[in-house]
């Protein structure tokens, strides 16, 4: 109907034309067709599109506080190109933003999908009003059915309610699995605990020096959100997408990790890559949730006298702030039980046959998948990996020397790091034996410890010469020569750069 009455229009929004034709039918009054509907219309429909820069300030840091100022962009974009297409015989100064805000948010909260009318409408997103039908309020889960009878011309809607009512009871209409942000910015109301509340997460590859590569590896194994923005992921309180775990694990792969993966093309492969990219996907969406968090509980909202809609923006931001909570929490446990699987394959000898241990690289590998009750003791991840202040315990004489030469251990962390390996290596019953052979004939066979860039051995060699000769004079129980040589040390390069994790994921 819009569209017949507003040919001119064709290239805006089937919901834009439609709510500028409902506002100049409103314009006409009495004379109107539609006016004894439209004289029933809420005159005020508090949606989130209707807040002023205090009321804004309840939704500040929200994923709803973008989505409204891009919504009302978009929407302001197209009222002023409607009101340019308007013929000249109808006064554009009735037609105000605020009336056209309002016409538009009526049909936002009060509009049915077309194709209850007209299945076979070539548009989907087209809406219509059904005057009374309209007016019953949403209630979660009720049993409804909607059944249409004739053409769409001069056929009928039927309401069939799937519940008992009695005199007096209200009858509800069931608008859909809606989220809260939802219901504010389309409806003007929120529920509490609403359980289709959701967060919104979005991927960042921009900073990745590996970032086609691994965009292409999303490509080739068809890993996407499946939203307007394939890299725009909604958790809800229960459900987090096992896609974006997915993604996740490529976004953090190293550069060993994404050479592996280079051709890959089996999504499932994606599930588990390996603990070390595990360990950093777990940790970096907790980091993420965290400081999401932190930012949304950083707006100070103390105050009396506050109106509905303010009630119902909290109501919003204390879901939002739920959900992040019980992901966290969620993604925490998934940590503590995959520390847990890393100890078991660590107590058992469990580890994968080929290095890098990769699942791409051993297949038929089986890595640890054990149920472990919420009471058993908690492990820490620097009791499950090689950490610095493991190797130099071991190695006392060596923790000595570090102790009297390094002033600032965290600013050379990697140094100190490579001594304690090289030092290791040397003992053939080292509890990291296994690990450490494993490490090594990979690094031969792929030729890594040869094809090393100019500049990072270089930089090998100038640390090697800085400190070794001196080491060796000063401490020679502590110092071969014959041991802590350039190439030990491009090899303990290898192992840190390829195997590693940040030193801040550990306990001090």
């Amino acid at each position: 109907m819009a569209r017949k009455v507003l040919p001119s229009c064709s290239e805006f929004s089937g919901q834009a034309v439609a709510a500028l034709f409902l506002l100049l039918e409103k314009i006409k009054g009495e004379a109107s067709f539609y006016w004894p509907y439209i004289n029933i219309l809420p005159k005020i429909i508090k949606t989130a599109l209707f807040f002023d820069h205090h009321d804004l300030t309840f939704i500040q840091n929200t994923n709803l506080d973008s989505v409204i100022k891009e919504r009302k962009n978009k929407l302001v974009a197209e009222y002023q190109g409607l009101l340019n297409k308007l013929p000249g015989t109808i006064d554009k100064s009735k037609v105000t933003w605020e009336e056209f805000l309002w016409s538009y948010c009526v049909f936002s909260s009060r509009s049915f999908p077309y194709t209850l009318i007209d299945p076979d409408t070539e548009s989907q997103s087209a809406q219509v009003l059904f005057p009374l039908a309209d007016a019953l309020n949403h209630k979660p889960n009720t049993k409804i059915t909607w059944s249409r009878q004739g053409d769409s011309e001069t056929g009928s809607l039927t309401f069939i309610s799937g519940e008992v009512y009695h005199a007096g009871d209200e009858i509800f209409n069931n608008y859909g699995p809606k989220s809260n942000e939802e219901l504010l910015l389309g409806y003007g109301f929120c529920f509490e605990h609403n359980e289709h509340d959701f967060i919104a997460l979005k991927t960042n590859f921009s900073q990745d020096p590996n970032q086609q590569i691994k965009l292409e590896i999303l490509k080739q194994c068809q890993v996407s959100s499946d939203n307007a923005d394939p890299f725009t992921f909604y958790l809800h309180r229960h459900i987090i997408p096992s896609a974006f775990f997915r993604m996740m694990r490529v976004l953090v792969m190293n550069n060993m990790e994404t050479k592996f993966y280079s051709q890959c093309t089996d999504s499932s492969l994606l599930d588990f890559v390996g603990y070390r990219n595990e360990i950093m996907t777990l940790d970096t969406v907790i980091s993420l949730l965290q400081s999401r968090l932190r930012v949304l509980q950083s707006v100070d909202l103390t105050g009396t006298d506050l109106t509905y809609w303010q009630k119902y923006a909290l109501m919003y931001r204390q879901g939002q702030e739920d959900v992040f909570e019980s992901s966290i929490k969620r993604v925490k446990e998934m940590k503590r039980i995959l520390i847990q699987r890393m100890k078991q394959d660590k107590d058992e000898h469990h580890i994968a046959p080929l290095a890098p241990f990769l699942s791409i690289v051993n297949p038929s590998h089986t890595f640890s998948a054990i149920d472990i009750d919420s009471d058993s003791s908690f492990l820490t991840l620097d009791q499950v990996v090689i950490t610095l202040q493991t190797i130099l315990k071991k190695n006392p004489e060596l923790e000595a020397v570090v102790n009297e030469n390094f002033d600032n251990l965290d600013a050379e962390r990697d140094i100190v790091m490579m001594l304690g390996l090289i030092k290791e290596n040397t003992k053939p019953k080292s509890q990291w034996r296994e690990f450490f052979d494993r490490v090594t004939e990979r690094a031969v066979s792929d030729n890594d410890l040869e094809n090393i860039e100019d500049e990072v051995l270089g930089d090998i060699q100038e640390m090697y010469e800085s400190m070794i000769p001196a080491f060796v004079e000063a401490y020679p129980t502590v110092f071969d020569a014959e041991v802590y040589t350039v190439e030990a040390f491009v090899w303990a390069d290898y192992v840190i750069n390829n195997y590693s994790l940040p030193a801040y994921l550990f306990a001090v």
